[in-house]
């Protein structure tokens, strides 16, 4: 008579092994250094199925679970990202590499790619570079050692030998925020240099002829490059009226005391010279500006009108309220994880071509722009 084999380990119908008939003479591992093998064994299943209860947990019965929940409870085990990823196709963290996160603007980027992201399972890592191509590079670099599944990036000039990097990788690269022609990846955002032109062209439709655009260098030398592109298309939309471009840059330790040295200069300025018009490189310098102003003896817009950019609160709560531009940067996240998630569902190694997906800005006009006030 041929007799049937025992019952599996894993079988819902093992019985666990009796305490007395486990081995004693095993060493108990230091913790944070379990190995998958280790839970497995003390859990009385096998490798496969403790594997499958991370990354498939459907697939394996209540009992069992809840006997490998018992485990990592005791041992305080996780599995090891790295391997993980080495051994997998998908399923590994998303680099989002970030030029401020302290930014709210940025933090809702953030928000956005991280409610798309939860939603498939996946895990976004967060770097801050502070506008930095340096510090961008170096995280980068860190990123890939990680070997993500995919990158998430907030600028689209990057360090030349980052650019020849990011083109050997085998995974997909989003550029988000903003719009540049001629990119290798997928980009999700705006055109900063249509911005710029957007805001000249509001004060030049009023009959302002003395147009300035202001902006900031970083004390250690940072330089905001969106900031660039947005006075470009100024200086385009200057242009094409027959006007001269006036951007003035200054060196200041942030963006308070740039928007007090923008405000005193205009103030020390002669009526007859001084802008009709200026186009702020984002709503701090702006509202700083516009703070200062009475006590240094201006009226906004009487005698200079003003607007900024980013439509940050204060923005709309501030007398007179300050005309900006108005971005959505929780779209722009959640697009940016969703186009990443659409491309990491192609079939291994391959890569799309690159998709471009405009997410529009809108000119919000208060009084702070009204020339005629």
């Amino acid at each position: 008579m041929t007799q049937a084999p025992p019952p599996s380990p894993d079988s819902d119908q093992a019985a666990d092994p009796p305490a007395e008939s486990q081995p004693r003479s095993r060493t108990r591992p230091k913790l944070g250094h379990y190995t998958i093998h280790d839970v497995a064994a003390l859990a009385g299943v096998s490798s496969v199925t403790a594997s499958r209860y991370f990354n498939a947990p459907h697939k394996v019965s209540q009992k069992l679970r809840e006997r490998i929940d018992a485990v990592i409870a005791q041992t305080g085990y996780a599995p090891n990202q790295i391997a993980r990823r080495l051994a997998s196709t998908h399923g590994g963290p998303v680099g989002a590499i970030m030029q401020n996160v302290s930014s709210p603007t940025f933090a809702q980027m953030v928000r956005g790619m991280t409610d798309a992201l939860e939603a498939q399972g996946l895990q976004l890592l967060l770097a801050n570079t502070e506008y930095s191509v340096d510090t961008e590079s170096r995280a980068i670099r860190a990123f890939v050692g990680w070997h993500p599944s995919g990158l998430i990036l907030t600028r689209g000039d990057h360090a030349p030998a980052i650019d020849s990097l990011l083109q050997t990788l085998q995974i997909p690269i989003v550029e988000a925020w903003e719009i540049l022609e001629g990119r290798p990846y997928h980009q999700v955002g705006f055109s900063q240099h249509d911005v710029g032109l957007m805001l000249a062209e509001h004060f030049l439709q009023q009959g302002a002829r003395r147009i300035r655009f202001a902006m900031a260098h970083g004390a250690h030398g940072t330089q905001d490059t969106r900031a660039e592109r947005r006075a470009q298309g100024y200086s385009q939309a200057m242009q094409q009226a027959g006007l001269s471009s006036d951007i003035v840059r200054v060196a200041a330790d942030d963006d308070y005391a740039a928007g007090l040295a923008h405000a005193t200069r205009l103030a020390q300025e002669p009526a007859e010279q001084r802008p009709e018009a200026v186009i702020f490189a984002h709503d701090h310098l702006a509202l700083t500006a516009l703070l200062r102003a009475p006590t240094l003896g201006l009226s906004i817009p009487r005698d200079c009108a003003i607007a900024g950019f980013g439509d940050v609160p204060l923005a709309s709560i501030v007398e007179p309220g300050l005309t900006t531009v108005r971005t959505q940067p929780y779209k722009i996240g959640e697009q940016a994880a969703a186009t990443l998630v659409t491309a990491m569902q192609n079939a291994a190694g391959e890569i799309t071509a690159p998709t471009v997906h405009h997410v529009p800005c809108e000119l919000v006009v208060r009084n702070s722009s009204r020339l005629r006030a």
